[in-house]
């Protein structure tokens, strides 16, 4: 069985999770079927500035460290913004790490905080080309309510 940490905290611990962040979005670009270069324009320090905008009024983020390895391995930042709405903003394990219930402990995690803050709603997007991921999110209750589409720019 696999010695893990789970490391909770806000802005103060999202730098740790750079490496793991671009793992993502590479995951995204290489997925992506329309658009690739959305995240390959992408940058770190673009993504902390979305989710410590103005807009936010709280956040929440686990972080998960393989105690024998020291590395970091996954994470999940959940926010909630000025309407009351939660979002669980980003969740990653690193492939090696995967079906071993570190997700769904991320999940829980991020959802006992959005309840605890009483959210009025709660909301997961999943990019285009991820769409595997929708199973594991409706076992926690989310279902697809709209689907949105963007314009494929021409440029």
């Amino acid at each position: 069985m696999i010695n893990v940490e789970y490391i909770e905290g806000s802005q103060e611990i999202l730098y740790l999770i750079q490496p793991l962040w671009e793992r993502l979005k590479d995951y995204h670009q290489n997925k992506s079927r329309y658009f690739a270069d959305n995240y390959a324009n992408k940058r770190f320090q673009d993504r902390i500035n979305e989710l410590t905008g103005d807009s936010k009024v709280g956040m929440k983020v686990n972080l998960v460290k393989d105690k024998d390895t020291g590395q970091y391995i996954g994470y999940c930042i959940s926010t909630i913004n000025k309407e009351m709405i939660g979002e669980i903003d980003s969740l990653y394990v690193e492939k090696e790490y995967r079906k071993q219930g570190i997700g769904n402990q991320l999940m829980e995690r991020a959802l006992e905080w959005l309840d605890k803050n009483k959210v009025k709603s709660k909301i997961i997007a999943v990019g285009d080309g991820n769409e595997n991921v929708i199973d594991f999110y409706n076992h926690y209750g989310f279902h697809i309510r709209k689907i949105i589409l963007g314009q494929v720019s021409n440029a």
